[in-house]
């Protein structure tokens, strides 16, 4: 467990848990005021299953990850999983090289989905929600796919690519939610959590920093 300030209060309410080891996940919410009380890395098996379908694994993936962490009750837990689907295949994380490689020339000049399932966990009630994102990629030459892979920004990532990174010049048509891609579809979370109650101010700096 990775705490974001040096010492909690008593006082815990709108305590925020991120259910994520990613950082690009965490720079998003502080990137609207949004910094998380504790960061949480889930623990749990992130194998695609036989037969899976791209929604039913990234639901799954979002939600086990939710179960798999211990949080306050009337804290607000967020998990999230993000996957890449091109066509019928699905594209997981990768920190491998060669594999890498094959998604971008598979990607290349084609479109493709990213799909985020994310839950927000509190006193007792899990919500699961959805975002998809349409994209097409350019036509990448090899050259282009050669130095990507040698940045290293792609490795963690679903798909073999960062898109807050130099990947962004990579997409000329995107449609959806651009935050989606990158991990968490920040309008659609922003307002579950109102939904469910949370009411710190985005620009509200907790006492207990």
């Amino acid at each position: 467990m990775t705490s974001q300030k040096d010492e909690l209060t008593t006082d815990t309410s709108n305590l925020l848990v991120l259910g994520s080891s990613s950082a690009a996940r965490n720079e998003l919410l502080v990137s609207i005021g949004l910094v998380p009380d504790i960061i949480e890395k889930p623990e749990i098996d992130e194998s695609l299953l036989p037969n899976e379908t791209p929604v039913s694994y990234v639901r799954r993936m979002a939600e086990e990850k939710a179960n798999s962490i211990l949080s306050r009750k009337d804290s607000y837990l967020i998990t999230a999983d993000t996957v890449v689907v091109a066509g019928s295949r699905v594209l997981l994380k990768t920190f491998d090289e060669k594999t890498a490689c094959n998604y971008l020339r598979m990607l290349s000049g084609r479109r493709h989905i990213v799909l985020t399932a994310f839950c927000v966990r509190h006193n007792d009630i899990l919500t699961l929600n959805l975002v998809k994102t349409s994209l097409k990629m350019k036509l990448l030459s090899e050259k282009e796919i050669t130095d990507y892979i040698a940045c290293r920004e792609w490795a963690g990532s679903a798909g073999a690519y960062s898109i807050q990174g130099r990947a962004k010049t990579f997409f000329p048509f995107i449609s959806g939610c651009f935050s989606n891609v990158v991990g968490l579809p920040i309008p659609k979370l922003s307002d579950v959590l109102k939904g469910m109650g949370f009411s710190r101010a985005y620009n509200e700096k907790r006492n207990n920093y």
